[in-house]
């Protein structure tokens, strides 16, 4: 995972890279309101509780996933400057979350269904930056994090990112997120995922 995560951190990089580097691509598709939808993978690190999960001696564990996403622009274009841009929300659907803990997989599945994120359109080129926050809820088939814990667990994240567009109407995305998981207290242990560093890299239609 570890080899994993690092390849999507250089993907990332180079995408942004060529970004800046190849001719602008003007594109209107987030600067009104309409409808997205894309895919998306992800991967990272995550940190546990401390003191650690009992009979679970690393406080650290590996991601990967994958999600699909509706996206509507809601407004137009608002602001002056950098901040000119555009609101947008999200709703995710995440088919396969898979979370590496000792050498043992664990699987999760589930949505954020409340994704709300503002596009920066002040810029005419072809990358256009976003910033955003998501919340959602995750389920697996056995308790997680392992102890006693819960089958189903809250999310929240922090979004910071880029529409790349390849196209009048196409674009590559290139996030950083932060996300936390915890279970509330539903169950008896709630050590969490206090925080992730996840790498996202997506394909969206307008």
């Amino acid at each position: 995972m570890r080899t994993l995560s690092a390849f999507l951190f250089c993907a990332a990089v180079t995408l942004c890279a060529c970004a800046q580097e190849s001719p602008p691509v003007p594109s209107d598709a987030l600067r009104h309101p309409g409808w997205g939808y894309g895919v998306q993978v992800f991967g990272g690190t995550a940190t546990m509780s401390i003191p650690p999960i009992p009979q679970e001696p690393s406080r650290y564990a590996s991601s990967f996933g994958a999600e699909v996403h509706l996206a509507r622009v809601l407004t137009h274009q608002h602001g002056d400057g950098w901040k000119r841009g555009t609101l947008e929300c999200d709703f995710n659907i995440i088919p396969v979350n898979l979370y590496f803990i000792n050498g043992r997989q664990y699987y999760l599945g589930g949505f954020e269904a409340v994704a709300p994120r503002w596009n920066f359109t002040g810029h005419r080129g072809r990358l256009l930056p976003f910033a955003g926050v998501a919340g959602g809820m995750l389920f697996s088939p056995q308790k997680f994090p392992p102890g006693d814990t819960a089958n189903a667990n809250f999310t929240v994240g922090v979004d910071l990112g880029a529409h790349v567009f390849t196209r009048h109407r196409q674009s590559f995305d290139v996030t950083s997120r932060l996300h936390h998981l915890s279970n509330a207290g539903f169950g008896h242990y709630n050590p969490g995922l206090p925080l992730s560093l996840q790498i996202v890299l997506g394909y969206t239609w307008y």
